[in-house]
């Protein structure tokens, strides 16, 4: 037998997979990672492509039919079948232009990969401390479900049956009542919860091995001095580059490319002869100038996004360092003066059960320490979830 449950609990502990253990698997296995990687594969053939140049035109002539004679080519000296040849040559500097608004997109694809990652490790954090924390009150409640039961059969062999004793007998039973619809409760959620970690880490969750403890806030300028490794942060000014990229680029389009054409003229009776023509398109309806005031907008509004999202993101660690703090003190609170005076009273009512004292009593003390212990899970688990957080606007995973 004792084989048996060493089999068992080995099983049990090899199933079970630490928190950083998920989210490397979740970095790993994500499709939603692998999606933004390929985008980001596709950017150096992007780069690469801003250094060619346009494709040449290649065009057939046939000048001159006569319909009478369609096949004849020799009527006159103006009947020609000729070849041409276009290319158009771009403007000196437009193609570094193009390369560095390539190299500038490429940036954001990068920093929204980086942005994914940290995210999802967010995720994978706050769902296994949700986990975590399901699971430890459902231990807690099955203890004290426990300990309900044995107290109620104490209380029942010791006491005479008088109507008091029986009333607190029933309240005693209807606070089980209530544990136990508690537990199935948590039972649905912590399923629930294990769906969502599992689609974040593409594998099955039985549950989430590790202890974690709570200790100081590290000081409020520890984050906000690290504001900038935030990768969203760090992609807004990506995005600003770019569309100051972009506008220069624009600028330079409006002046337009030159073109040279070369052609080949055959004609059966008469001596061939070549051609060569220089054009360029003629800017004289302002599109160009439009496309630079609409290019330098863009990138002024880009600008603005990013001075928006640094005052919103130092804005967002204070607030969750405010709740960082708030719930280390309620936790220290709660272990350090309430739940030990609790203890203390519960076990002195407790011992006097077994002398016929009154359960009604026992039964409410056991109430609060259980909503203390609840709460006490609660506000830790709530301590993890914003350190996770506060780990993800500074760029840590």
């Amino acid at each position: 037998m004792r084989i048996f449950l060493s089999v068992l609990l080995m099983l049990y502990v090899l199933e079970a997979q630490s928190i950083d253990n998920l989210v490397e698997q979740a970095l790993k296995k994500h499709p939603s990672l692998q999606s933004i990687h390929y985008r980001l594969s596709s950017m150096d053939e992007r780069i690469a492509k801003t250094q060619l140049w346009e494709n040449p035109d290649l065009s057939f002539f046939v000048n001159d039919i006569q319909f009478e004679e369609p096949f004849n080519r020799s009527l006159e000296p103006m009947q020609f079948q000729a070849v041409n040849i276009k290319q158009k040559f771009p403007w000196f500097g437009k193609l570094a232009a193009r390369k560095t608004y390539a190299q500038e997109q490429k940036n954001v694809v990068l920093d929204s990969y980086e942005a994914a990652r940290i995210e999802l490790a967010k995720q994978v954090k706050m769902t296994a401390y949700t986990v975590k924390e399901l699971e430890a009150r459902m231990a807690v409640l099955r203890s004290y479900q426990h300990l309900a039961k044995e107290n109620i059969e104490i209380y029942t062999a010791t006491i005479s049956t008088e109507p008091k004793s029986h009333t607190a007998s029933i309240s005693a039973e209807l606070s089980l009542f209530k544990i136990n619809i508690q537990l199935e409760r948590y039972t649905a959620l912590l399923q629930s919860q294990k769906e969502k970690l599992g689609y974040l880490t593409q594998q099955d969750i039985k549950t989430v091995s590790g202890k974690q403890g709570i200790e100081r806030p590290l000081s409020l300028d520890h984050y906000l001095a690290r504001y900038e490794h935030n990768p969203t942060y760090r992609m807004k000014l990506s995005q600003n580059r770019a569309a100051f990229a972009n506008s220069s680029l624009v600028d330079l389009e409006a002046t337009p490319d030159p073109y040279v054409q070369m052609g080949y003229f055959n004609r059966n009776s008469y001596p061939d002869y070549g051609s060569v023509t220089i054009g360029v398109s003629l800017p004289i309806y302002g599109k160009e100038t439009l496309n630079s005031q609409i290019a330098k907008k863009e990138a002024l509004s880009a600008k603005s996004d990013v001075m928006d999202y640094k005052a919103f993101l130092q804005s967002e660690i204070r607030s969750n360092y405010a709740r960082l703090n708030e719930a280390y003190r309620i936790y220290r609170i709660i272990q350090e003066k309430s739940l030990p005076q609790l203890s203390h009273m519960l076990e002195l009512q407790a011992s006097a059960i077994k002398e016929g004292a009154d359960l009604f009593t026992y039964t409410q003390t056991l109430e609060q320490q259980l909503a203390l212990e609840e709460e006490s899970l609660s506000i830790k688990a709530e301590y993890l979830r914003t350190k996770a957080t506060l780990h993800a606007l500074i760029g840590e995973i």
